[in-house]
């Protein structure tokens, strides 16, 4: 098993209050608040829906143990595929893009903490969803070195950055939900279930990160 823990959540939205109400065509400032708070549980859905970091947050992955192929069920993080000897190598960070690695580290069965030299890794940010990739001639610490649960953590700097750096087929859609949820407040109306536009999902699926076997997110 293992977890996602968010360690500093994102506080920058991609879509500024000025900007949403330029876009809805609101010219008072009564529901400055809400439209804010509107903002934030979109930004929240579409990232859930994305499995994406959308602006800059930092986050854990948590590990049970490396490698891998002897659990029944793979845990979140670690790709597989038909060469799993050769996928022992390395480990997918979830909610892409990722920024920077702040270190990787393993507990023993003492729970003390180790940090895993960095000399032993190089980060792949290059592709889709970035890996932490052993150098060659290094392994991973040893199923005897390490506790039975969370055994690895990962902390890493994810996101695309400031609300400038995200991609507008994103703000966009994060302004069509914003604008959905203002002029839709109630879950069901007498003309039935409020459902997300079509549209949305269309705008937002280049972006969507799918995960066979996954734990968290989808």
């Amino acid at each position: 098993m293992s977890g996602i823990k968010v360690v500093t959540d994102w506080t920058v939205s991609a879509v500024a209050t000025s900007d949403q109400k330029s876009f809805m065509r609101v010219d008072f400032s009564d529901d400055d608040s809400l439209i804010a708070e509107l903002i934030k549980a979109s930004q929240n859905v579409i990232q859930t829906y994305l499995n994406r970091a959308i602006t800059t947050q930092t986050l854990e992955l948590y590990l049970d143990r490396l490698p891998f192929y002897n659990d029944m069920n793979y845990p979140e993080g670690v790709f597989t595929a038909p060469d799993i000897e050769y996928n022992t190598n390395f480990i997918v960070l979830p909610r892409p893009p990722v920024a920077s690695v702040t270190h990787v580290k393993y507990f023993d069965d003492s729970d003390t903490e180790y940090t895993y030299a960095s000399s032993n890794y190089y980060v792949d940010t290059i592709s889709e969803q970035a890996r932490i990739v052993l150098r060659t001639g290094k392994s991973w610490p040893t199923v005897t070195e390490t506790r039975n649960a969370n055994a690895y953590v990962v902390k890493y700097v994810a996101g695309y950055g400031g609300a400038s750096d995200v991609p507008e087929p994103i703000v966009q859609a994060i302004k069509l939900l914003t604008t959905h949820l203002y002029e839709n407040r109630e879950a069901v109306t007498s003309l039935g279930v409020n459902a997300i536009p079509y549209t949305i999902g269309a705008m937002l699926q280049p972006y969507r990160i799918l995960r066979s076997q996954a734990i968290l997110g989808g």
